[in-house]
């Protein structure tokens, strides 16, 4: 599945984006042009860390774009990222690796019922 993205009425600019099993394949201008990132949650119930890779770029490729953040989740956890006032970008190009490292190209093993999900509101 890729990312769903769901703007809210004409009362408010924010939008949500989810991704229920996120990998290493690069979702490229995920919000479809600039804004603010305001949060980012994810959910792993993968029996190993994820690093939730973000890059303020049109485009990206995982293992080669260095991202901007890089936001980790612990095995079998959830962790949310409040940004207070947010950060603006230019456009959001989202990934996911098993390690920290800037070049890392490994997709998150996952098996069975286990997922890396991805929840990120944006501006």
């Amino acid at each position: 599945m890729a990312f769903v993205t769901t703007k809210f009425d004409d009362a408010t600019s924010f939008k949500v984006a989810y991704h229920s099993q996120i990998t290493n394949a690069v979702t490229s201008n995920l919000t479809d042009g600039a804004g603010s990132l305001f949060s980012v949650k994810i959910e792993n119930t993968n029996n190993a860390a994820v690093y939730i890779k973000i890059a303020n770029a049109f485009t990206a490729t995982s293992g080669t774009t260095p991202p901007d953040w890089i936001f980790s989740c612990p095995a079998s956890s959830t962790y949310t990222y409040e940004i207070p006032n947010g950060v603006a970008f230019k456009a959001l190009s989202v990934w996911a690796n098993e390690n920290a490292a800037e070049s890392d190209n490994t997709t998150p093993s996952v098996s069975g019922q286990e997922a890396v999900k991805v929840t990120l509101l944006t501006g």
